[in-house]
C-alpha cells in the first residue's frame, strides 16, 4: 500500500511538474484588430450659392450693379461708368486650402466690345480697388482651410478712351438705340493648394 502511495504521488508529482514546466515555457500569441477611421475631405466649393459640381455655367447667379450717380441711371452700363458684379466662394464644406482663379473676357456675342474688366477688390478685406493694368484679366486669390467665404468684386466698365476704344461714339450711340447688350465672360478655376 505504502509502494502505492508512493507510486500515487510520484505520478502526482510528475504530472504537476509537467503542467507548471507547460505553462512557464509557453509560447503565448494574442492578437488584436483596430480601425483607423480618418475623415475625408470634401470638395464642395459654392460659387453663388451653387455646388461648382453641379453647374457648368453660372450665369443666372451674377447680378452686375452699376449704382448709378446724377451722370447716369443705375443698372445700366454708358460710357465711363463703374460697374461690379461679386463672386462670392463659399469653401464651408472643405477641409483644405483652395485657390481660385477668375479669367475674364468679352463674350464674342457682345455688342459691345468696349465694355471690360478694369478692377476687382475683396469686400470685407479692403477698401480700395485693384486696377489691372494693360491686357491682363484674371485674379487669383486662396482660401484658407479655415476661412469659410471670401468675396471678390469684379468691376467692369465701358472704354471711353479715343486712344484705345473700339467703337467710336456714334457706334455707341447706335448701340444703345437698338438695346444692345454687354456680354463679359468670367471663367473660375479652383484648385487645391499643396505645400
Amino acid at each position: 500500500m505504502k509502494k502505492k502511495i508512493l507510486l500515487f504521488l510520484a505520478l502526482l508529482w510528475l504530472v504537476i511538474s509537467f503542467l507548471m514546466i507547460k505553462t512557464t515555457y509557453a509560447k503565448y500569441l494574442s492578437s488584436i484588430d483596430s480601425n483607423a477611421n480618418i475623415s475625408i475631405s470634401a470638395w464642395r466649393i459654392k460659387l453663388n450659392t451653387q455646388d461648382v459640381m453641379e453647374i457648368s455655367d453660372f450665369t443666372e447667379n451674377v447680378n452686375l450693379i452699376f449704382p448709378g450717380d446724377n451722370y447716369y441711371t443705375a443698372d445700366t452700363i454708358v460710357p465711363g461708368a463703374l460697374g461690379y458684379f461679386d463672386l462670392v466662394v463659399d469653401t464651408s464644406e472643405v477641409s483644405l486650402a483652395v485657390k481660385y482663379t477668375v479669367t475674364t473676357s468679352v463674350d464674342e456675342n457682345s455688342d459691345i466690345p468696349d465694355a471690360k474688366i478694369v478692377g476687382y477688390s475683396f469686400p470685407g478685406q479692403q477698401n480700395y480697388i485693384t486696377y489691372l493694368e494693360g491686357s491682363a484679366n484674371s485674379v487669383s486669390s486662396s482660401s484658407a482651410a479655415s476661412v469659410n467665404t471670401n468675396t471678390i468684386r469684379i468691376y467692369v466698365s465701358w472704354n471711353d478712351n479715343p486712344n484705345t476704344e473700339t467703337l467710336n461714339d456714334s457706334e455707341d450711340t447706335q448701340i444703345a438705340t437698338n438695346s444692345g447688350k454687354a456680354i463679359l465672360k468670367a471663367n473660375v478655376l479652383f484648385e487645391q493648394l499643396v505645400n
